[in-house]
């Protein structure tokens, strides 16, 4: 994924590629799933911008996920916000096919 459509916490940093997280790495929480993609929250202490959490998608049958907002590991609550927003919108797309 290009790293260009990332949230990131350093606004008008340059950004440098940051990796996708393992697959197989567990999530901290799953929210659920909707429109086929499910929406969840990794931590990920070793990122190239620090201690953070991923709010991550992807799709429900598959293990691969692409982060699509980084918070630090202190904005747990906020991550949470933005993860039950993200599922909410997908839940919405679900119901308008």
């Amino acid at each position: 994924m290009s790293d260009d459509n990332v949230i990131r916490p350093a606004f008008g940093v340059p950004r440098t590629p940051a990796p996708e997280p393992d697959p197989v790495q567990a999530p901290l929480r799953v929210f659920g799933t909707g429109a086929g993609h499910r929406v969840g929250l990794i931590h990920d202490p070793s990122a190239v911008e620090g201690d953070v959490i991923r709010i991550v998608v992807g799709p429900e049958d598959e293990p691969g996920v692409e982060t699509v907002a980084l918070l630090p590991a202190d904005a747990e609550a906020e991550a949470e916000r933005i993860g039950f927003a993200i599922l909410r919108a997908l839940e919405v797309v679900e119901g308008a096919v």
